[in-house]
């Protein structure tokens, strides 16, 4: 198979252009970020104004500890997005996680190793949701079910009488330099190195490519069944790791703590400007989309603010960043045309006649 790579439609050779070693994609994802950082700027601008109290360290650090598990998860979910799919046992993932890491007084490795486990677990589900997803159940009904099961599941560990928050793991993780926590720049280094796997490398675009039409990707020959479980099980596991954020951030190990992740992972991903139907769209507009979400929510905890209008808040706001990003006119668009395949159709027809069913099959 011949590799994927996108058209160079600048009009000049690759190593002429500004940051010559990004892709046509990441050089236009740079750009659509940029607009969307407009709105948490400005409701930054505004808080830090009428509000003293938000532009304090321990706010500052509050904030960025909200930040981090929303990132983390939402990664994992635009992943899932990008390829057409939806995952909403993020949630229960999370919480989950969380559970397991609460397991390390009976684990083997005591905190390091219920670490490990934890992500193995999300890792688990996620292969799980993407193996019922190649057996044909709906992204939406499947990872809906799973979640059910997931909690449960925590629920019955939670109930574990040696289990405890692990605070030897806490004080690790939960370290901070300066106002600024080291899980917060965990959540951004994931996020870039998500984003330039997905806008640089061959697999970043297949997943890419089926998202938009799956159906032409597999019949170029795309390895659709192990992208499928691949991008399922990134999320389950990103949305484990988002469950240790949530520890370190709560003190709180328990089944329901991530219930908030999945509207909120969603909520991040169509404000980040991800088409719903997938193929269309960039990671690093997560960061300014969750950054819009951490800040309401931090305004509404210093104002005193009746939590019950908590979602109306970030509704309103979510809803104006969305049409912002519309106005500004930005929509991602594929990095390259359905009439120009990313494989040669000569190659494609070599492959075909000499590749058997069964090892095209085999290779999905």
């Amino acid at each position: 198979m011949s590799n994927l790579t996108a058209p160079n439609y600048t009009g000049q050779p690759a190593d002429r252009r500004a940051l010559g070693f990004l892709s046509t994609t990441a050089l236009r994802s740079i750009g659509n970020a940029r607009f969307l950082w407009a709105v948490p700027v400005v409701v930054i601008v505004i808080a830090a104004v009428v509000l003293p109290a938000f532009r304090s360290p321990i706010s500052v650090n509050s904030l960025l500890a909200t930040l981090a598990p929303i990132v983390i998860i939402a990664i994992g979910q635009a992943i899932v997005v990008m390829y057409g799919g939806i995952d909403l046992s993020v949630g229960a993932v999370a919480g989950l996680g969380t559970v397991v890491l609460a397991l390390g007084p009976v684990i083997p490795g005591g905190a390091a190793g219920a670490l490990v486990f934890s992500v193995i677990a999300g890792l688990v589900v996620g292969i799980l949701n993407g193996l019922g997803v190649l057996a044909g159940i709906n992204p939406l009904l499947m990872t809906f079910a799973m979640a059910g099961v997931v909690q449960g599941t925590a629920l019955l560990l939670q109930g574990i009488p040696e289990s405890a928050a692990p605070m030897d793991l806490i004080d690790v993780v939960g370290t901070s330099i300066g106002p600024v926590p080291l899980l917060a720049i965990l959540a951004v280094v994931l996020l870039v190195a998500a984003w330039f796997w997905l806008s640089q490398s061959r697999t970043g675009r297949v997943v890419q490519a089926a998202g938009f039409d799956a159906r032409i990707a597999g019949r170029l020959g795309f390895p659709i069944r192990r992208t499928t479980i691949m991008v399922y099980g990134l999320s389950g596991a990103l949305s484990a790791l988002g469950g240790l954020a949530i520890v370190a951030r709560t003190y709180t190990a328990d089944a329901l703590v991530g219930a908030s992740s999945v509207i909120d992972s969603i909520a991040t991903v169509l404000v980040a400007g991800i088409v719903i139907t997938g193929g269309v769209g960039s990671l690093l507009s997560i960061l300014p989309a969750a950054v819009i979400i951490a800040v309401v929510g931090q305004i509404i905890t210093l104002t005193g603010t009746d939590a019950y209008y908590q979602t109306i808040f970030k509704g309103v706001l979510l809803v104006a960043a969305m049409g912002i990003y519309q106005l500004a006119g930005r929509r991602m668009r594929m990095p390259w045309r359905l009439s120009r395949p990313a494989i040669d159709r000569p190659a494609l027809a070599e492959s075909t006649s000499t590749e058997t069913p069964a090892a095209k099959d085999g290779d999905r």
